[in-house]
């Protein structure tokens, strides 16, 4: 017999909330594996740049430490479906085509400028030419505020903001 507390928490992770409970104490967590199951070389190399790019590391942690590509690429093998993975795969050789083949290996003053204009033009020019790239970087954020690091470092979140008794008299 479950208990009311297991059958909350099988259903939160069924609808999706991975992230949040991992954010939440760990009770559920998607962990990036050693080794790619998802993503090529090429399309690790591209994620890895753009998400070193798009959150480098300052005095807090950045998305490479705290392993946003990892991340990322369980999320798609474990929980995609066969039209998100296939999409995904479509929008990253789109992305490469609109960077350049070698925008992975640019060194990092022209990469960042890269990007920077890229951005620009995804957010403020024709978005709907740049689904991919919006859709990526929605990904990498979420994929970093979903991280212990992201939510206690950046986003300084408390579990328990302020005091907490589990039993007051009512007058």
């Amino acid at each position: 017999m479950k208990t009311r507390r297991e059958v909350l928490q099988s259903l939160i992770v069924s609808i999706g909330g991975a992230s949040v409970l991992n954010a939440c104490g760990g009770i559920a967590r998607i962990v990036p594996s050693s080794s790619m199951r998802f993503y090529s070389d090429q399309e690790l190399a591209l994620v890895s740049r753009i998400s070193d790019l798009i959150i480098p590391r300052t005095d807090t942690p950045g998305a490479l430490d705290v392993k946003v590509p990892g991340f990322l690429d369980s999320l798609m093998t474990e929980w995609a479906n066969p039209e998100t993975k296939n999409n995904h795969h479509e929008e990253l050789k789109e992305l490469t085509r609109m960077l350049g083949e070698g925008f992975a290996t640019l060194p990092p003053d022209a990469s960042e400028q890269r990007l920077a204009e890229f951005d620009y033009e995804a957010f403020n020019g024709r978005p709907t030419s740049y689904s991919g790239y919006r859709s990526l970087k929605s990904l990498i954020t979420q994929a970093y505020f979903a991280s212990e690091d992201g939510a206690l470092q950046e986003q300084k979140w408390v579990a328990v903001p302020g005091r907490w008794d589990p039993c007051v008299e009512i007058q």
